[in-house]
């Protein structure tokens, strides 16, 4: 794809010039007003839209009754802007948050509110963002990356260019905000700056830009897909969150960097007051498997002290659920409904595994999926009004939850938060494996449309944070069929552990993943593959280039590995899985810095990859090489980023477990680096430090 080329511009600063698209007020080029300036909230100038009664709100707002206050909170600066129809008495209020520590980035939020004794006339065409910037001479450049189909292309990077008169479409696919078509996250650049934008919806949302066609303006228009809908006297909604991030000088690849320091200051789970490092899991199995194997694992993996720090256990536990994973007889989606343990596996329930993870030092997560069941299963036959059904031609019979039903919220809030506490759980893993936009819909009615998928995804936010609330140190895997959840209000509440269904299945659509995807969401967990080939079972080698390569595809922010099997009495393999174990976590620390891909990605076997993770404050950081199998390149010379050339570097290349002896290099030399690697596939990490 072509790139666009920085062009100089009047514009200095790190804000953006945005005003209301619906009065047409575009300011003109060289004007540089704070992004944050209260002025863009007051009642004519207004950053959103929506229609009420048939009319604008454009046309309307100046009318009502406005105020405003500010709002102590952690993290930020909230200011709430109030707008009351003194006729209806309706109530839209903004909730606007400041970062002081990220000047030029905004967040908010919109409420709608019925303080009148009546119902209010229709709202509808409810857009949250409805913005315009100034925009370069040329085209303008949207960047932003595929969703998640559980493929090789999940998490695709992609771009599209428009000029004057121009526009582009984003919008995600059958209700979830990330499966299919794109991620809820946009990068728009106009000349030598522009804004990174999320749209923090987990359910349907679209998002519109339009070059005008004077090439002087570009909108952004974003919300949910289809709002029509009136209050009833005291309810009140939410709309999607919208958050933006100016950025200037020319490098958008940098502009991404600053997206990635915004996410883990403020939209990534804290555990005493510092971004969550992810874990190190070990998958337990498959939960149709006799507890007394899975405690036996556990057992062994403490008495030979492998490091790692959470068991997990898959679906299948529940029900009648039986045999392997994908037993034609009685699959595990069958049973979702019958949320007990299976009598058959675990007799005594799920609380022995749970203390056995304990007396290990392990954490342990469990997979539900609570949001869907069979027709037939124990929940739906003793509440079937908590759950809306569906003719979908893929999933007959399946129901879904409805969370707007506040009896089905309370009681499946319950029911999760019991078997956290009963089975001893540390991290819950919540799947998602419906798409939901079907059973909403025709819950609705022609004058609430919208309204059940509100009242659906405020519920799910509020499951969670009343989890979290309830459970201190608790922490969610989002899954969602891997990947079909993926956005800025999950992942400030959750942690990507699966996030593809095209997990390790395709080493090369892995690493194409990485690339893709922490650019964006600097919290995901990556697959080693080289154990499930039950290397422990063979006296090795086991220190060979392509085990190597195998192990350090999978480096991310956290790590999945199997270490063994109950039994397994192989110290040389100890010894090895240990040393790798050791190398992730001497290394995962790096994967919470900067990110630079080094090489263009890429899913094919005859190229390399190479990642750069830079920690500024530390002066210091790591390159991942890895040539793939069908590569004919054994040299390659890297283009690092962020170094000083005047200063000199302590280098290590490490292509074994074994450390390397460090030298010493300018950083204009270290930034033209070349590194050899002969065998294919094979890899290498060159580690550096400031002196």
């Amino acid at each position: 794809m072509n790139k666009v080329k920085p062009k100089r511009t009047l514009m200095q600063t790190l804000s953006l010039i945005l005003l209301c698209l619906a009065r047409s007020a575009v300011a003109a080029l060289g004007q540089a007003p704070d992004l944050t300036s209260p002025d863009l909230w007051k009642p004519e100038n207004v950053l959103f839209s929506f229609q009420y009664d048939g009319k604008p709100s454009s046309k309307i707002l100046a009318s009502w009754q406005a105020s405003d206050e500010n709002v102590a909170a952690g993290g930020g600066q909230v200011h709430r802007y109030y707008y009351t129809d003194p006729a209806t008495h309706l109530k839209v209020t903004a909730e606007v948050r400041l970062f002081p520590d990220f000047p030029g980035t905004v967040d908010w939020v919109l409420r709608f509110r019925n303080d009148g004794t009546t119902d209010t006339p229709i709202i509808e065409n409810i857009l949250p963002l409805h913005w315009a910037i100034p925009a370069s001479p040329g085209d303008c450049a949207i960047r932003h990356d595929k969703g998640s189909y559980a493929d090789g292309d999940d998490f695709k990077p992609l771009e599209e260019h428009f000029g004057p008169g121009g526009n582009d479409h984003l919008e995600s696919t059958w209700g979830n905000s990330s499966w299919g078509n794109t991620l809820p996250f946009f990068n728009l650049q106009t000349g030598d700056h522009g804004v990174i934008g999320a749209i923090g919806w987990t359910g349907n949302w679209k998002a519109d830009f339009s070059n005008a066609q004077d090439g002087k303006s570009i909108s952004m228009m974003s919300g949910m897909k289809a709002t029509h809908l009136l209050l009833h006297p005291g309810e009140e909604i939410r709309t999607p969150r919208i958050v933006l991030q100016a950025w200037t000088g020319g490098s958008w690849q940098n502009s991404q960097n600053g997206w990635r320091r915004l996410i883990l200051a403020h939209y990534t789970p804290q555990d005493d007051g510092k971004p969550m490092v992810g874990p190190i899991l070990v998958a337990g199995g498959w939960g149709g498997e006799d507890i007394n194997v899975k405690i036996a694992y556990i057992k062994w993996i403490h008495d030979h002290q492998i490091p790692v720090g959470l068991f997990g256990i898959d679906a299948g536990w529940y029900g009648a659920s039986f045999g392997v994973q994908d037993d034609p007889t009685n699959p595990w989606w069958k049973n979702r409904g019958d949320w007990f343990p299976s009598p058959l596996y675990y007799p005594h329930g799920m609380k022995p595994l749970g203390d056995a993870c304990k007396a290990a030092g392990l954490g342990f997560l469990v997979w539900i999926e609570p949001e869907t069941t069979m027709p037939d299963k124990k929940i739906v036959k003793e509440h079937p009004d908590w759950f809306l059904h569906s003719n979908h031609p893929v999933w007959p019979g399946v129901e879904m939850a409805n969370y707007s039903n506040p009896a089905a919220l309370r009681g499946i809030s319950d029911m999760v938060s019991g078997f956290i506490t009963d089975f001893g759980m540390t991290w819950y893993r919540q799947d998602f494996n419906l798409p939901p936009e079907e059973y909403w819909a025709l819950n609705d009615t022609p004058d609430r449309v919208g309204m059940t998928e509100i009242g659906h995804i405020e519920g799910l936010y509020k499951l969670w944070d009343e989890l979290l609330a309830k459970h201190p140190g608790l922490h969610i895997d989002n899954c969602a069929s891997g990947g079909h959840r993926i956005d800025i209000e999950t992942m400030s509440r959750s942690f990507v552990v699966w996030r593809t269904d095209n997990a390790y299945y395709d080493l090369n659509a892995e690493q194409a993943q990485t690339t893709a995807l922490v650019p964006w969401v600097p919290g995901t967990m990556g697959f080693e593959t080289y154990t499930e080939t039950k290397p422990w079972a063979a006296p090795g080698p086991y220190t060979t280039p392509e085990h190597l390569y195998r192990m350090r595809l999978g480096y991310e922010a956290a790590y999945a590995v199997r270490v063994g099997a109950p039994g397994v009495d192989n110290e040389a393999w100890v010894a090895w899985i240990k040393q790798a174990i050791g190398e992730y976590r001497e290394v995962q620390p790096y994967f919470y810095g900067d990110f630079d891909a080094l090489l263009p990605y890429s899913r094919g076997d005859e190229t390399w990859t190479a990642w750069q993770w830079d920690r500024p404050a530390k002066k210091d950081g790591l390159v991942i090489l890895l040539r793939r199998p069908g590569s004919p390149f054994t040299t390659m010379q890297l283009g690092l980023q962020h170094l000083n050339p005047d200063a000199s570097y302590e280098v290590e290349t490490r292509k074994t477990y074994d450390k390397a002896p460090l030298v010493e290099m300018k950083g204009s030399d270290l930034a033209k680096l070349q590194v050899q690697l002969p065998d294919a596939p094979s890899s290498t990490l060159v580690f550096y430090r400031q002196k």
